[in-house]
């Protein structure tokens, strides 16, 4: 059957849709800070004044601070009632009804300079952010749901290239198009248009033929389902497939927050699960995208040109990087890709403190272009690594029963990691200056040594030889359930 099955015009369809317009809005939403920045913090300034009185330089700071992390604040909400949305409404009405919060974000972006109103804007961020979590847990599942075996490493491999191309739109038309004092508003509140596009263009796809058959009990919708995205004609065996391993799966029992850090044998996989999602903020990268603007500014005070070409070099880097991801991932491996990468930013942001102090603030010479060479370059090795790895070797490093609770964990980890770090930035940035950057070289040497020693290789190995490395020598019962698993899996094998 596996020969008969193609790459038909809905899977296509159904998967450019939806990382475009769901993963590529918020990448849209990661990059969108970096160009306005002046003008929505010079609006700031004017509305906070005019209702209570001049801010200082430390309120001024904190409020941009807070915009900055709000974000990730409601990412971190959203993510946890992801996987409930999606269950109780289905992937498909879960993706289309929740792009009411982006709406409401837009609508709140676009109001806030007439109403006069700076909280509007926190608060948009924050819903904006909760539409985040959301979609960033249900998309990938949907993806994966929909997507034939010999075809779902690439259709999950290319949403981080759409979510990398929302960053290079954002910046683009934040630099080209509605960088001014008048527009930044406009700029922030094209956050809704995709959510506009997908509500008009995404309703005729079919839903997930997994969760039609399992949770809403639809068989004929799911058999139409998979006629499109499978290319079959006769779709009984995947039926029966989806259904065999529904039953298989729901053999192992759920584990719960506390049999998590409770089992011995879950202690070690859960420490790589947070430490790894953590990386993806804590490396500093998604953090420049924000403040962009004032890192160039250090290496071209003087000149606001450079500065914006720059910004948008950030984003036509990572989506260069990210297009590479599908190639190098299968056949490099997942440590190889943390560790090496981790290591050289390491060295790359060694040289950019160094560089940054030592460039002439007055002209571009040749420091100031090491810098950027070498700010490209940590941003290339982010890209490769632990911004495309993290996502696939942590539901790896899980079986069925403990993976839900595990990722959802490691996932939030992220989040306020993200929060951390935003919003401490600002505050580096103007007690440190250029040595800022050193303070990533030592988060870097932490991660980097973690992977050495503590992170195995997950390429080409079964969930069971994985699990299999973490177990305790105390875990004779957990090795006599997995022998009492097979030996029933023979014997329904045998019949």
């Amino acid at each position: 059957m596996a020969d008969k099955i193609h790459v038909t015009s809905w899977l296509v369809y159904a998967a450019v849709v939806v990382s475009f317009l769901c993963l590529g809005q918020y990448g849209y939403n990661v990059g969108v800070l970096a160009a306005p920045t002046k003008y929505i913090q010079d609006f700031y300034n004017k509305s906070y004044t005019e209702r209570y009185g001049e801010p200082s330089q430390q309120t001024l700071d904190l409020l941009w601070a807070t915009t900055a992390s709000s974000y990730m604040i409601g990412g971190a909400l959203g993510a946890i009632a992801a996987p409930l949305i999606s269950d109780i409404l289905g992937r498909k009405n879960a993706l289309l009804i929740m792009n009411l919060f982006s709406i409401s974000a837009a609508l709140m972006y676009g109001s806030s300079k007439v109403a006069n109103n700076f909280e509007l804007v926190i608060m948009a961020r924050i819903v904006g952010g909760v539409y985040a979590g959301i979609i960033m847990g249900i998309t990938p599942l949907f993806l994966t749901e929909i997507s034939p075996n010999k075809y779902r490493g690439a259709v999950g491999s290319n949403q981080k290239v759409f979510l990398a191309l929302g960053i290079v739109l954002a910046q683009t038309l934040g630099i080209f198009a509605l960088n001014t004092e008048d527009n930044w508003h406009i700029l922030l509140s094209l956050t809704g248009l995709f959510s506009l596009l997908h509500l008009l263009i995404f309703p005729p796809c079919p839903g997930s033929p997994r969760w039609l058959i399992i949770t809403d009990r639809n068989l004929k919708s799911a058999k139409r389902a998979i006629k499109s995205y499978y290319g079959l004609s006769e779709v009984g065996q995947v039926v029966d497939e989806i259904i065999i391993e529904h039953v298989e799966e729901s053999k192992e029992q759920r584990v719960g927050v506390v049999g998590l850090f409770t089992n011995p044998n879950y202690r070690l996989p859960l420490l790589i699960s947070v430490t790894v999602f953590s990386s993806v903020q804590l490396c500093g990268i998604p953090t420049m995208y924000i403040f962009a603007g004032s890192v160039f500014e250090m290496i071209w005070p003087n000149d606001p040109d450079a500065v914006s070409y720059a910004i948008v070099g950030m984003g036509l880097v990572e989506f260069l990087a990210s297009c590479s991801t599908i190639y190098l991932v299968d056949r490099v491996g997942r440590r190889p890709l943390l560790l090496y990468n981790f290591a050289i930013m390491i060295v790359l942001f060694s040289v950019v403190t160094l560089s940054l102090t030592l460039a002439n603030p007055n002209e571009a010479d040749a420091w100031a272009y090491i810098s950027v060479v070498c700010i490209y370059s940590a941003i290339f090795c982010f890209a490769i690594g632990p911004a495309c790895v993290s996502f696939i070797i942590v539901p790896e490093l899980w079986s069925q029963g403990p993976r839900p609770t595990a990722v959802s964990i490691a996932v939030q980890v992220q989040w306020w990691s993200g929060v951390l770090i935003n919003f401490l930035f600002p505050y580096m940035q103007a007690a440190m200056d250029a040595y800022m950057f050193a303070i990533f070289v030592v988060i870097l040497i932490y991660y980097t040594l973690f992977t050495y020693f503590l992170v195995p290789e997950t390429k080409l190995k079964s969930f069971e030889e994985i699990a299999a490395q973490f177990r305790s020598k105390g875990g004779e019962e957990i090795e006599a359930m997995h022998g009492e698993e097979a030996f029933e899996m023979s014997k329904i094998k045998s019949q």
